[in-house]
Order: structure tokens, then C-alpha cells, then sequence
């Protein structure tokens, strides 16, 4: 058997013409260190595995980095004994657990690829054969059969039905890899040309430009403490308008970023440059999030206890002498919050609705999923989510939509399914504004066309070029966006800021 040669190489990892990550690794012995910058989603995963003589793991470690301000998000310590595998999670998705684990056994990573090297290395396989491996996939805390196998400088990795072809070395080790099904493919590149090679640079918190003024901003709503960011105009003695920003789904903070990799700044953008136009906003993190106190039991949060939150928000910028009149600015499933709030009682003079969804829940995310599942897999979806909405135990969906499926998230999923947005946007007291770009890729103009033809005198603006996040995006396809959403530096498209200005300076009752 041929170890794997010491001395640091690298992988380029191509969804179609874009790079979705690299990856640096050293062999030492038995022993793999590699890094992978998944520049798609702004993280960076530094893994250690050492190997016994059969080419099995003994131990694994991984630390999981946010590229843009260097900081530790998550940690993985995995144990192997005779017979089982455990491990423990810190951080972002703490979670501990223990699966069985039978010999041969392998580990990987999800865009770690050096791992497929110690899959070759083993003696079975580098004669020229193929071998079943028990595999523990560390992404997902599961346990799945990999069948890999090598006849002469070709390869195959199959598991949990996704089939990767292998281009080996002389050596026997990994020279290039390809998924068809995910247009994925993996090239050898020289080490010190790839980001994973060299040291994080976090990048600067950059104060509020020329003329525009911050300050925290609290509230509560009932025993929920809500914590945001005013920001407005520095220098005036008349009282502005301010609209509050309602956030889209998931664990989006203030300034619209994400610990599950989501680097846009597009609140913080937006906020500035609306305090520029004489307009103050406040945004803020949701409950759970950043300053904002948790709920004690998150599986009885409904999608109204949100609303009620920027309800409760409108009402105490209301009261606040230095505003004129409040508007509500919802993104996404803010939007939906949003009209949900107005339609609740909060005290606005109108609202907007920056890729809001026009028609229900279910019927987008499974347009949503369609473009990456086929057709065994939605059916799986649908007979999953038909009993996660229902009264019953809680579904145990497989590894690859477990994700989609939390159970904390249940009482709210339900919610929000029974909710019609168009209705929702027709029943709103007050002007509507409804802005759509049109290569959005999560919510399309199909929407916006639902909700303008639900609220006839709503203004329905949609901006060409435009993505989910309101930056160019030539087209809607997903690999040439993903860097958009990890660029905290693109701009705002230039028709967004004049169409909501419009609206705010129209919209007085």
C-alpha cells in the first residue's frame, strides 16, 4: 500500500463556472490536516483525522470560522471505538450523539476532499478493487454505507445515492472529482494560490458614513426584550420619519446577516442609505438573537408572536417625539410579518413588502426545492411535511431533509402555512408598497403579480437584475449568485432606495 505523500496540496471546488470552496491539506503519516474556505457560504472548516494502520479514524476534530470576522461558530470532537462512533458539538448547533459503527469505517466532511484519499488509501481499494465503508458524515451526525472502488486511474464514490467519479494519481491518490448531478467538480490547484492557505482576515466594522447617526434601540413586547440599532439623519431638529425593519427567516440578525452563513449587510446598507434620503430606520435581532432575549420554549413561537414583536416595536416608535410617522419595511418572510403586524393593530402609515411572497408557504418552498430534488425525493418532502403539519408524534425525516424538519420550528411552520399572504396584503389598512427583483432566486415575480392583483392600488415595483438580497445578479441562476450572498460590499441596486423613498414621502395619511 502507497500512503498519501506528505506536503501541502490543494482542490478548487467549481459548481459550474464559480467556485464554491477551496481546500488546503497536509498528510503526516497517518495523520490528515486540512482546511476548507466554503467561500459560498463565508466559512472556514479546519479538520484534523488521524488514521490507524487500516486506514480507519481513530480521531477527528473540526472548528468551524467565520471568514469575514475570524470567529469560532461551531467545534466537533468525534470518537471511535470498537464498535461505535460519538460525538459532540459546540457552539452553532450544539447537539451530542452516538451511532454503531461497524469495520471498515471511514469519516468525511461535506467539501472536504482529502478525506477521499484515505477512502483510496485502503488496501482493498489501492489493489484495485472497491470496498463498502461504514462512513460517519460529520455535517449531519449520520452514519451511511460509501461504496468506493478504483480500477486503474478511475474511481467511484457512491453514498447516500449520490455517485462521484474519481481521476487518481499514479500514486492511487485523488487527482480530480466530479458530481454530474450537482454540476460539482473538484481540480487539483496549487496550494499557495487558494484562500484556505493563508490566515483569516476579519474583516473591519465600518462606522456609519458622513451626516448619519446610530444609537441602540430597545423595546419589549410583553416579557420578550427586543435590541436593535436606530439610525437616522445626524443633524436635524424636525421630526423624520422612521421605518422599522423586519427581518427575513431563520437566524438573520439586525444587519441581515446569518450564522449559518449569510454575510450581506443588507440592513445595515439599506438603513444608511435611507438615513442619507432624511428617512431614520431602526432594525433589529430577532428573539434569540444577538441582543434580543430568547424565548424559554421556542417550540410554542408562533409566526404571530414576530409580528407581534414589530407591532410592539411600531407602537413605541409611535410614541417617540422625534418621528413624524412610522412605516413598516419587511424582507422576505419579514415581509409577510410585516402586513401581519399592520393587519394586528400596529400604528403605521404604510408598509413594504422587499420580497415578500405573494402566494403560501408550502407552494414556494416546494417550487424552492424542485430545482435541486427529483422526483422521488419531493415525493418523500411532501409525505414528510404532510405529517409535520398534522396533529400527530413528529416525523423522523431521513439525514438529507432532516434540516427542513426541526422540531422546534413546528408550531411556527404551521402557522405560517395557514397564512395568505395575498390576503394578507389585500386586508392591510394602509398603502402598500411591493418590490421585487426579478433574478431573485427564493421568491419570484410570480409573487409580487399575486400580491398587486390582490391590492389593486398597491405600487408594484420590480427592478430588473435584481436578486433576493437587492444586488446585481446578471441572471437567477444559483451558482453564479452564491458569492452575492457572502459579499457584504456589493451595493444596493440604484432603483431600491428612490422607490421606497417615494413611497415613505407619498404614503402620509
Amino acid at each position: 500500500m502507497t500512503e498519501p505523500q506528505p506536503g501541502l496540496k490543494g482542490f478548487r471546488i467549481l459548481q459550474g463556472s464559480n467556485e464554491i470552496s477551496n481546500e488546503v491539506y497536509r498528510w503526516s503519516g497517518t495523520t490528515l490536516e486540512a482546511t476548507a474556505d466554503v467561500t459560498a457560504l463565508g466559512r472556514r472548516v479546519v479538520t484534523r483525522t488521524v488514521y490507524d494502520q487500516r486506514w480507519e479514524p481513530t480521531e477527528y476534530t473540526a472548528h468551524v470560522f467565520q471568514i469575514a470576522s475570524g470567529q469560532e461558530i461551531q467545534a466537533v470532537r468525534v470518537t471511535f471505538s470498537a464498535d461505535a462512533v460519538s460525538w459532540v458539538t459546540t457552539g452553532q448547533g450544539a447537539n451530542t450523539g452516538s451511532h454503531p459503527l461497524a469495520s471498515p469505517r471511514g469519516v468525511m466532511q461535506n467539501l472536504v476532499f482529502a478525506h477521499f484519499e484515505a477512502l483510496l488509501a485502503r488496501p482493498a481499494v489501492h489493489a484495485g478493487g472497491s470496498e463498502t465503508v461504514h462512513t460517519f458524515l460529520v455535517d449531519n451526525g449520520q452514519v451511511f454505507d460509501a461504496v468506493v472502488g478504483r480500477t486503474g486511474a478511475t474511481g467511484t464514490l457512491t453514498i447516500a445515492g449520490a455517485k462521484v467519479d474519481l481521476q487518481l494519481t499514479a500514486e492511487g491518490t485523488l487527482a480530480s472529482a466530479t458530481n454530474a448531478a450537482q454540476a460539482l467538480r473538484v481540480e487539483p490547484a496549487a496550494a499557495e494560490g487558494l484562500s484556505a492557505s493563508r490566515p483569516l482576515a476579519p474583516v473591519a466594522v465600518a462606522p456609519p458614513p458622513v451626516g448619519v447617526a446610530e444609537e441602540p434601540f430597545e423595546w419589549s413586547d410583553g416579557p420578550q426584550r427586543l435590541s436593535g440599532t436606530l439610525t437616522r439623519p445626524a443633524r436635524t431638529a424636525e421630526a423624520v420619519p422612521v421605518a422599522l425593519i423586519v427581518a427575513g427567516s431563520g437566524p438573520t440578525d439586525r444587519d441581515g446577516n446569518s450564522a449559518l452563513g449569510l454575510r450581506t449587510d443588507l440592513y445595515k446598507k439599506l438603513a444608511w442609505a435611507l438615513a442619507a434620503e432624511g428617512i431614520a430606520t431602526v432594525r433589529y435581532d430577532k428573539r434569540g438573537l444577538g441582543g434580543s432575549a430568547g424565548t424559554p420554549s421556542r417550540e410554542l413561537v408562533t409566526f404571530d408572536d414576530f409580528a407581534d414583536d414589530a407591532s410592539a416595536g411600531a407602537k413605541v416608535l409611535a410614541a417617540d417625539p422625534r418621528f413624524s410617522r412610522v412605516y413598516l419595511i419587511g424582507h422576505s418572510e419579514g415581509a409577510g410579518l410585516a402586513t401581519r403586524a399592520a393587519n394586528r393593530g400596529a400604528p403605521v402609515a404604510g408598509v413594504v413588502m422587499m420580497s415578500g411572497l405573494g402566494r403560501g408557504f408550502r407552494t414556494v418552498l416546494r417550487e424552492q426545492l424542485a430545482r435541486q430534488f427529483d422526483a422521488g425525493q419531493m415525493a418523500e418532502f411532501e409525505r414528510i411535511m404532510d405529517a409535520y403539519l398534522g396533529d400527530g408524534p413528529m416525523p423522523e425525516p431521513p439525514a438529507n431533509l432532516r434540516a427542513l424538519f426541526p422540531p422546534s420550528a413546528r408550531r411556527f411552520v404551521q402557522a405560517a402555512v395557514a397564512i395568505d399572504p395575498a390576503d394578507e396584503a389585500r386586508r392591510t389598512p394602509v398603502p402598500l408598497l411591493v418590490v421585487q427583483g426579478a433574478t431573485d432566486i427564493q421568491v419570484t415575480v410570480a409573487d409580487a403579480e399575486k400580491l398587486g392583483a390582490a391590492r389593486p392600488d398597491a405600487r408594484v415595483v420590480v427592478i430588473p437584475k435584481a436578486n433576493h438580497l437587492f444586488v446585481h445578479a446578471e441572471t437567477a441562476d444559483l451558482a453564479s449568485q452564491a458569492a452575492t450572498y457572502n459579499d457584504p460590499k456589493l451595493p444596493l441596486v440604484p432603483e431600491l432606495v428612490p422607490a421606497l423613498v417615494g413611497f415613505i414621502r407619498r404614503a402620509v395619511p
